[in-house]
């Protein structure tokens, strides 16, 4: 799992779960052809340790196992952000 790439999808991911409305998802994508590769792993990984779910139109929701396992990171990047 790239760390670079996790830590611009957290904070989104964790937005849209805080908001509480379970209708609502984030569409993520990568800004250049190198990062398609790392996100495209970074995603997958997340997926199949339940963090994240993703929807039939390529959209993603963060899980709460999700954001119980990344709360810490999630704080702390908003700290520095």
């Amino acid at each position: 799992m790239d760390n670079k790439i996790l830590d611009k999808i957290l904070l989104p991911l964790a937005d849209e779960y805080e908001s509480g409305r379970n209708d609502r998802c984030v569409t993520l994508t990568v800004t250049t052809p190198e990062e398609f590769e790392p996100f495209r792993e970074t995603m997958a990984a997340l997926r199949a340790e339940g963090s994240i779910t993703m929807t039939p139109f390529k959209s993603y929701q963060m899980t709460p196992s999700g954001y119980a396992k990344y709360a810490d990171k999630i704080r702390a990047l908003r700290v520095l952000a």
